[in-house]
């Protein structure tokens, strides 16, 4: 029992020197993440562990943020499940290589403030968890300040659910 604490303890220290302050990162179920600390935030675990999840700690504004890759081009993403497709910011989108002219954005949904104006496009890579998403339909917002990791990519993992201050994923 001792031993156990003990080991519990250890991991959340070791969780607290290598987080950047004021936010966490993601760390796969029972192990501590080896990845470096992000100067841009949280990084989604490389692997699901051994439990089949990835739990991801509320950050300190109470969102759940994550890293991934679109195109190769690294980003931070807000997770809103929400959302039903993966949102991308006209700066994400032009550094993952897509050609965005605000000329041929059409109101796409509506927002709090009005209609979202924004373009469907096509990603041919999503990298987020150690999972590779192929041809991912996105959108680009005009004015979006974060992306969004939406239901599209969610679902596709398995189950979300919250555990306390923390999100689970868990794979099929």
């Amino acid at each position: 029992m001792i031993l156990a604490l003990s080991a519990i303890a250890s991991m959340l220290l070791l969780v607290q020197l290598f987080a950047p302050r004021g936010e966490a990162r993601a760390e796969p179920s029972g192990a501590a993440s080896s990845a470096p600390p992000s100067p841009r935030g949280m990084m989604f675990a490389e692997s699901a562990g051994e439990a089949g999840e990835i739990q991801i700690p509320r950050d300190s504004s109470g969102q759940f943020h994550v890293k991934a890759k679109v195109n190769g081009a690294e980003e931070r993403f807000l997770i809103d499940t929400g959302a039903d497709v993966v949102a991308l910011t006209i700066e994400t989108a032009e550094g993952a290589g897509l050609s965005v002219d605000p000329a041929n954005f059409t109101a796409l949904m509506q927002t709090a403030s009005g209609e979202g104006m924004g373009v469907r496009m096509r990603i041919d890579d999503f990298e987020v968890g150690g999972r590779h998403f192929r041809d991912l339909d996105v959108v680009v917002m005009e004015g979006l300040q974060t992306n969004l990791l939406g239901q599209s990519v969610l679902r596709k993992f398995g189950k979300v659910e919250m555990r306390g201050d923390r999100m689970v994923i868990s794979h099929d």
